[in-house]
Formats: structure tokens, sequence, C-alpha cells
């Protein structure tokens, strides 16, 4: 399904560089730390943990002063984490060791952020992704990092990362929503994600809301199989090739379901619901006021395989006041492309008609979108009067 020679590289580009930026961020709090030690062996404020000479006597005089901290502090977390560091030093001459820095670190306050965020990136200059990114999952989980969230994102358009990745997708995780929600700003495609989400939404690791906006930027950037594929996840199994075609549910947003324009009643020129109308349950009404008609009225996306199609369905009209109707169009959305129209939909003096089309999808229309348009252009930006309504649509493969 994934087709990698389409994919965007720029922006994955700059993700990762901006993702690295923050571990950089990272790497240089490590020197630093390094350099405090060592300014502070100088100063006699910490243990001889650096390359300086140390006395026979000077270290046991560290450990009473250590010890007389800690008797008087119990909670001075520093004071203990300096005395088992020390502990660890030869005599003579104690080098600064700091990998042996951050592993005490950890160890005497696993809590703490900091020797986490060094630690992964230690091992993120050294590429050991097996540990960089469950550091980086603990960072998220515990700390609600944000930083850490960036730094995933971006390692989602590493191929080198990408097991450690889909090993860390397990039961009762947290990290992958909010890195998901983080890949716009690494400058990451949503499309790179979908091994992991593939793996985490039989999981139940990734809610609705975050699957919506996943299809928005998927849809955006014409990735439409994979959207698609996404939405039969979200609605719980196969779907019809058109979607909600009786009009009895009430309309997804962001998925394969009929999208209408966003417009206030005060300005619209068509108001669109769905009423119940006896024995046919709800249908599509579409009331026009007499001002302009932003096109198209309604539509939804459709992604099909190559080949021939039937569709059919059902209109009524009432008080249709219009030179030459209604239509509902089939167009490739790469290009707008028009592959099929009804014939002119008009005034039906409140009687339901049907209504049918056959249509052809070529090869190189990888979507298609069906929707209701004004015939004329012209008449929509005058506008139209009356009400039209719609019932029982069905696209068949023949």
């Amino acid at each position: 399904m994934m087709r990698a020679e389409t994919l965007r590289q720029r922006p994955a580009l700059r993700g990762l560089v901006v993702g690295l930026g923050i571990a950089l961020a990272w790497v240089v709090g490590a020197i630093g730390l390094q350099r405090n030690l060592q300014r502070a062996c100088e100063l006699r404020e910490w243990p001889e943990l650096s390359s300086c000479p140390v006395s026979d006597e000077a270290v046991p005089a560290q450990v009473r002063d250590l010890r007389a901290r800690i008797a008087a502090n119990p909670g001075d977390s520093a004071s203990w984490l300096a005395l088992a560091l020390l502990s660890g030093q030869p005599g003579g001459v104690a080098p600064l060791d700091e990998a042996a820095v951050l592993a005490t670190a950890s160890r005497m306050a696993p809590q703490d952020p900091l020797p986490q965020r060094l630690q992964v990136s230690r091992a993120l200059q050294r590429e050991q992704w097996t540990l960089v990114v469950p550091g980086l999952v603990r960072l998220v989980q515990e700390q609600d990092d944000g930083g850490a969230m960036l730094v995933l994102a971006a390692l989602v358009a590493r191929p080198q990362a990408r097991d450690a990745l889909l090993a860390a997708v397990q039961p009762g995780t947290t990290w992958l929503e909010p890195v998901l929600r983080h890949l716009d700003a690494a400058g990451v495609p949503a499309v790179l994600a979908m091994p992991l989400v593939a793996k985490a939404l039989p999981l139940k690791l990734i809610s609705a809301r975050t699957g919506q906006a996943l299809m928005r930027s998927l849809k955006a950037s014409g990735q439409w199989q994979e959207a698609q594929a996404l939405w039969v996840v979200l609605v719980g199994g196969a779907v019809p090739l058109l979607f909600n075609g009786g009009f009895e549910q009430g309309f997804i947003a962001d998925g394969f379901d009929w999208e209408l324009r966003d417009e206030g009643p005060s300005k619209a020129g068509a108001l669109i619901e769905q009423p119940a109308l006896g024995e046919r349950g709800r249908v599509l009404q579409v009331e026009f006021t007499g001002r302009p008609v932003a096109q198209p009225l309604v539509r939804q996306v459709l992604v099909l395989p190559p080949g021939s199609y039937g569709f059919a369905g059902d209109y009524m009209g009432r008080q249709m006041r219009t030179e030459q109707g209604l239509v509902w169009t089939f167009n490739c959305v790469a290009g707008d492309r028009e592959l099929a129209r009804t014939t002119a939909l008009l005034d039906t003096q409140g009687q339901w008609h049907a209504m049918s089309v056959a249509l052809t999808v070529p090869p190189d229309c990888r979507a298609v979108v069906l929707q209701l348009k004004a015939q004329l252009d012209s008449e929509a930006l005058a506008g139209l009067r009356g009400q039209m309504s719609f019932d029982a649509f069905r696209l068949e493969a023949r």
C-alpha cells in the first residue's frame, strides 16, 4: 500500500533536523554536566570526579562530609548521588566517566528527566535505536516531554529506527498518540507513520479524534488509499463503495462520508438537513434560499479501483425555480476531470423519481468525488429557490 517513491523527502528531512536539533540540546546538556562536575571538583563542592589529583586523605574527608549532609537532610538526593559516585572512583586520580555518572544518576534519581535525556542523547549520537526509542518513550509517558515527542516524530522518517519504534507499540502504552500529533511540527508526512498506526489500531491505542486528524492529513497530501484503509478500520470493518448512501446516519467529519460547506444559516444559499420522511426514513434535503450558492453543495470522495460502475438513486423536487436544475457529477480529484453526470434534476411536484448513470474510472484516477452542483454556474451565482431531496443512493461495480 505504501509507495515510498512518492513520498516527499524534503519535509521528512526537515523533521529529522528539527528532532535532532532537540537531541543536540540534550548533548550540550551532557557537556554542561561534565564541565559543572569538573568545576565543582576544583571548588571542593563535589567529589573528585575530574582528572585532578586526589590525596589519600581527601576521599575519606569528602565521604564524611557527604554523610554529614545526608544525616542532616536524608532527602538530599544530590549528596546521595555524590556519595555513590565517589565510592566507585579509583584512588589517586578520579577520572570523570560520563557513562558511569549518568548510570548512577539514573539509579539514584530515577524520576529525574535530566539523566534520562542525557542517556538518550548519548545513544542517539551512536544511533543505538534500541536504547534511543525506549528512552524517548519513557520520557513521553512519564514526563510528558514535548521535546521527546518531537524527536520521536522525526524518527518516524528514519527507516533505521522503524523496528525499534514498532517494538515500542505495546498494549497499554500511551506515547504514540502525542507523537502522531507532532508529525506536522516535525515536517514528517503522516503516511510514514502508517506502519505504526496499523499495529496500534487493533490494540486500541489510537482514538477516533486522532484517527480523524490522520485521515485529514493523509487526504490533504493525496494519500487516498492509506486514508481510506484507516477509515475502514475506524468505522469497524468493510464499507460499501458509497458510504451512507441512504443518509440514515449523521455525517462523520474528515472521513469518507458526505461533506458539507461550513456556512451559517444567515449566509447560506442552501440549507442542508436530514429530516425523516415516513417510510423512507431520513433523507438528504437541500432548501434553497435565493442567495448565491457555493459549488459544490454536497460531496463525497470515493476510492475506487479502475473499472466500470453503475450509480442510482432517488430524488424529489418541490417548487424548484431553476432553468437547468441540479446535477450529480463524478470527477477525478486530481485535475477535476469529469467522468460522468446525471441528467438535469428539475422540479417533480413532490413525487419521487429515479436517476442513474454509468461511469468508468481510469487507472490514473486515484480518487473520485461525487458532488451535487447547480448545472449552470450563473444560476448558482444568482441563487436558486425551492427544495430538493435525495435518498437510496447506490454504487455498484459492473
